[in-house]
């Protein structure tokens, strides 16, 4: 994630293919050292994450599409625009993709995380 000079978020690749990530907000949480960020991320048709995983738990709000999902040994599951499902901390992330072939997934994630440290992981 970057942010220019003047704290405008940019648009940029989120590590896997076809994938952008745009940070929408990044506030200071008092007597912590960590930071809560909202970003935007948008998965082209089709588009698949490889395994990975999250070093702090997150939420993610389907804004535009189908996602299907699912951590460790639980069975896929799908999630449509309006509703929520929840990142695992250190849990393998063994299936994230955009269930449509022709639009676009578009979802918020919320999380909280020390400034600077990546919030997906290789396995």
């Amino acid at each position: 994630m970057t942010e220019g000079n003047n704290g405008q978020a940019n648009a940029q690749q989120a590590g896997f293919a076809g994938v952008t990530r745009k940070t929408l907000e990044r506030l200071a949480l008092p007597g912590d050292q960590r930071e809560l960020v909202v970003a935007e991320v948008i998965y082209p048709p089709g588009g698949v994450a490889p395994l990975h995983r999250h070093p702090v738990g997150g939420v993610i709000f389907i804004v535009e599409g189908v996602a299907e999902s699912a951590y460790g040994d639980e069975a896929p599951r799908q999630y449509r625009a309006g509703e929520t499902l929840q990142d695992r901390a250190d849990v393998p992330h063994k299936l994230f993709r955009n269930c449509d072939p022709e639009r676009p997934l578009r979802f918020l994630t919320i999380y909280a995380l020390e400034p600077g440290r990546a919030y997906t992981m290789e396995p």
